[in-house]
């Protein structure tokens, strides 16, 4: 039993630092983007800088993630070395399957979808994520999202009603036990 946990413990390892983030690479022409919260975990150096799509008209057009690595050189090709940039278009978030916005070895481990209203200025997102990767179960959280004013919106928790800036992928030895600042604190008997 003990080699069985070892050897789950490092493929996940290696799934969940091998996470990348998918999606169209370059940032499309006539949108800029608004920043809304840095992503770190505990397996790694890495940061990524989660960004809002916005048209010269005030209008969504989706979700931007900028990868980088500390001490690698920037890379924008395919290779993942030092940055990896995915744009998802908002068509897709508001899909019924949403988007993968991390994966590692062919294994979707964190998920985006919900909907956002550019002239009420709000939306409402659902984070699901990985939380075993043997039995494949996953757990999910919700988020807000509004406009604080002109060119600028935040990510709000939508249990406490904070504003998010930092979000941080805790994990354990089967996968994400949570994303701290974003889904309430876990139980005391669950994985931390």
């Amino acid at each position: 039993m003990k080699s069985v946990k070892l050897k789950l413990s490092i493929v996940l390892g290696a799934l969940l630092s091998a996470t990348t983030f998918t999606g169209v690479r370059a940032l499309p022409p006539n949108v800029h983007v608004v920043p809304l919260a840095g992503i770190t975990n505990d397996r790694d150096a890495s940061v990524s800088y989660l960004k809002l799509m916005v048209s010269q008209r005030d209008a969504v057009r989706g979700i931007y993630v900028e990868t980088r690595v500390p001490g690698k050189p920037a890379d924008t090709s395919d290779s993942g070395e030092g940055i990896s940039d995915g744009a998802f278009w908002l068509k897709d978030i508001e899909s019924g399957d949403g988007v993968v916005l991390g994966k590692g070895q062919g294994v979707k481990a964190i998920l985006l979808r919900g909907t956002i209203d550019s002239q009420a200025g709000k939306g409402n997102l659902t984070i699901k994520y990985l939380t075993n990767g043997l039995l494949m179960h996953y757990s999910q959280c919700k988020v807000g999202l509004k406009r604080s004013g002109a060119n600028q919106w935040e990510l709000v928790n939508a249990y406490d009603g904070k504003r998010i800036t930092d979000i941080k992928v805790k994990t354990w030895w089967l996968g994400i036990s949570t994303l701290q600042n974003v889904c309430p604190v876990p139980a005391a008997n669950s994985p931390a």
